[in-house]
């Protein structure tokens, strides 16, 4: 019997959620979900370790790097083939409080709202 399925845990939704190519023909669109691009920033952005990346998430590590290996190879087809990347969608769960191990966060989801 498989194992239930975890919802994923996101710091906030990206404000641009859609990236187009010039001089492209439209050549297709490819749907990043929002936990794949959690995980991109999180591992990439802020260069988190896979570990440090699933607790934030709270979820496994090896999920995690299932998720970044789906998430790279979306990216690279839409780098590659010249389509839109349009970022949403998923089974995720939005950050609704500041964490303390979010204190110093650059990207904090309520250091975000807290400017809007």
């Amino acid at each position: 019997m498989a194992r239930p399925f975890k919802c994923r845990c996101i710091c906030s939704k990206p404000k641009t959620t859609c990236f187009v190519p010039q001089n492209s023909a439209g050549n297709g669109i490819v749907i990043l979900g929002y936990d794949e691009y959690e995980v991109i920033r999180l591992l990439d952005h802020a260069a988190l370790t896979q570990e440090q990346c699933a607790d934030k998430m709270n979820v496994s590590r090896s999920t995690v790097a299932r998720i970044y290996d789906i998430a790279r190879k979306k990216m690279a087809d839409a780098l590659v083939n010249g389509k839109e990347i349009r970022i949403g969608g998923g089974d995720v769960i939005v950050c609704n409080a500041p964490k303390p191990e979010c204190a110093h966060e650059k990207h904090c989801c309520r250091r975000n709202q807290d400017r809007e």
